[in-house]
C-alpha cells in the first residue's frame, strides 16, 4: 500500500498533465558530467528548490534507471516518481536544495581513441574529461580549465558552460585510466586562470603529439597474441572487478547486494557490471522487478585462472 507522501507526489503528476500545476525546475540548477572512456558519464544535479513543493526535471536520454538516486541537503535519500518519459519528480517540501545522482550513456567509442560525447544540460554545467585525455573538438564557448585530485599528482580538463544548451565534446584516449566516482569531491579546486590556460595548452598539444602513437599501439596491441586474462587487463579489470565475481561466486545479486558488498557507488558497480558482460563474465537476469546479475561458465573460470596466478 501506498504511503500518504507517495500518494500526494501520484496526485502532483496528475495536476501536472491536467492543469500544468506542478512547478518545473527551470532555474537554480548546476550540473557536472564526469565522463568515462566508454561513452558513460555520472551526472550530478544540484537544484535551488527553496520555496517548491515538487520538482520536476528531465534526465538525459540515455539515464540508467538503475543508478538515480535522489538526495536531500542533509544528504538524506528521497523517494521519487519517475515518468515514462524521463522526467523525475520529487516532494521537495521544505527543503532549500535537492541533489540528484544518475548514470547515463551520453556517448560512444570511435575508432578506439576518439570519444563523441552529446550532453543536453538544463542550467550550467561544468563537464570533466578523464584523465589523461585530450580534448579534440567541443560547441558552444566554454571556459577551458584544469582540476586536480587531492593529491595533486592527476589532472583533469574541465569544460564550463555557463547556460542551459545542447553540447557536443569529442576528446582523444591517452593509456586508459578509470575515473572512480569519489575522486573528485571539494577538494579539487581550478588553479589560477593563467595556470589553468598554460596547462590547457599543454593537454591539447600533448594530444596532438601522441595521436600517431596511439595508432601504432592499437595496431601493435591487435596483432599481439594475449592470453584469457589479458583482455581484462586492457578494459581496466582490477581487484574492485575481481570482488564482484568473487561476489558473484557466492549465487546471484542484485545492484544493491554488490553495491553493499564491495562497497561501492552504485553507479560505480552498475558501470563495471555492464563491461564485465559485455566481456561474457556476467549475466543479467530478471525477478519480480529487479535486475539479477549472475557469473557466467567463463566467469567462473576466469576468477579460477586469477585465484591460481
Amino acid at each position: 500500500m501506498l504511503g500518504g507522501r507517495h500518494c500526494l507526489i501520484i496526485l502532483t503528476i496528475g495536476l501536472l498533465l491536467f492543469g500544468g500545476l506542478a512547478l518545473k525546475a527551470s532555474d537554480g540548477l548546476r550540473y557536472t558530467y564526469i565522463l568515462y572512456p566508454d561513452g558513460h558519464a555520472h551526472v550530478k544535479v544540484v537544484c535551488n528548490v527553496s520555496g517548491k513543493e515538487f520538482l520536476e526535471l528531465k534526465l538525459e536520454r540515455g539515464y540508467v534507471n538503475e543508478t538515480i538516486m535522489a538526495f536531500s541537503d542533509s544528504g538524506m535519500p528521497l523517494p521519487y516518481i519517475l515518468s515514462p518519459d524521463g522526467k523525475i519528480v520529487v516532494d521537495v517540501s521544505n527543503l532549500s536544495s535537492v541533489t540528484i545522482e544518475y548514470e547515463a550513456v551520453v556517448g560512444s567509442v570511435f575508432t578506439e581513441v576518439q570519444v563523441n560525447v552529446l550532453i543536453n544540460p538544463l542550467g550550467p554545467a561544468d563537464v570533466i574529461l578523464p584523465p589523461n585525455s585530450a580534448l579534440l573538438y567541443f560547441s558552444g564557448s566554454p571556459q577551458i580549465t584544469t582540476v586536480s585530485d587531492s593529491t595533486g599528482k592527476q589532472f583533469y580538463l574541465v569544460l564550463s558552460y555557463d547556460s542551459a544548451g545542447t553540447y557536443e565534446v569529442s576528446f582523444l584516449l591517452l593509456p586508459r585510466t578509470e575515473l572512480p566516482t569519489e575522486t573528485l569531491s571539494s577538494q579539487t579546486t581550478p588553479p589560477s586562470s593563467e595556470a589553468g590556460a598554460f596547462d590547457t595548452l599543454i593537454f591539447i598539444l600533448v594530444g596532438v603529439a601522441v595521436t600517431a602513437l596511439l595508432g601504432y599501439f592499437i595496431i601493435r596491441r591487435r596483432l599481439e597474441k594475449t592470453s584469457e586474462i589479458e583482455p581484462l587487463l586492457e578494459h581496466g579489470f582490477d581487484e574492485r572487478d575481481k570482488a564482484i565475481l568473487k561476489t558473484l561466486s557466492s549465487g546471484e545479486a542484485t545492484l544493491s547486494d554488490l553495491s553493499k558488498a564491495v562497497r561501492l557507488n552504485k553507479s560505480v558497480v552498475w558501470r563495471r557490471l555492464e563491461r564485465l558482460r559485455e566481456l561474457g563474465y556476467v549475466e543479467k537476469g530478471y525477478s519480480r522487478g529487479k535486475s539479477i546479475y549472475r557469473l557466467t561458465q567463463k566467469g567462473s573460470k576466469i576468477l579460477k585462472d586469477l585465484d591460481n596466478q
